[in-house]
């Protein structure tokens, strides 16, 4: 029997960046983040600073309930960096579209 491996911190993450925006006091920010280019930017912040979480189908870990294979202590770190995420994106404009492909960037 082949075991399937599976990166289990996407859903993780997405899942407490819900949250953060459900609960959140902002409605600014919720509204920033109701795109997908920014909602992939914000969970794309929050992977690169987080190690690779795998699993494999026999482990312990369900894939109906992957958050039980993290601690409280490391969803209150996955929580702290969707904040900062929020606060760097927010700072930085979003462009849906590459300042290379904006005619009046291409002569200076």
């Amino acid at each position: 029997m082949a075991n399937t491996l599976i990166n289990i911190a996407l859903p993780v993450v997405n899942e407490i960046i819900d949250d953060v925006l459900a609960t959140g006091s902002s409605a600014s920010y919720r509204d920033t983040f109701t795109s997908s280019d920014a909602r992939d930017r914000l969970a794309t912040f929050v992977l690169s600073r987080l190690p690779a979480r795998y699993m494999t189908i026999a482990e312990e870990c369900s894939l109906e309930l992957p958050r039980n294979c993290y601690s409280a202590e490391q969803h209150r770190q996955i929580r702290q960096l969707v904040y900062q995420g929020i606060q760097k994106l927010l700072t930085r404009p979003i462009s849906s579209t590459p300042d290379t492909l904006i005619p009046s960037t291409w002569f200076g």
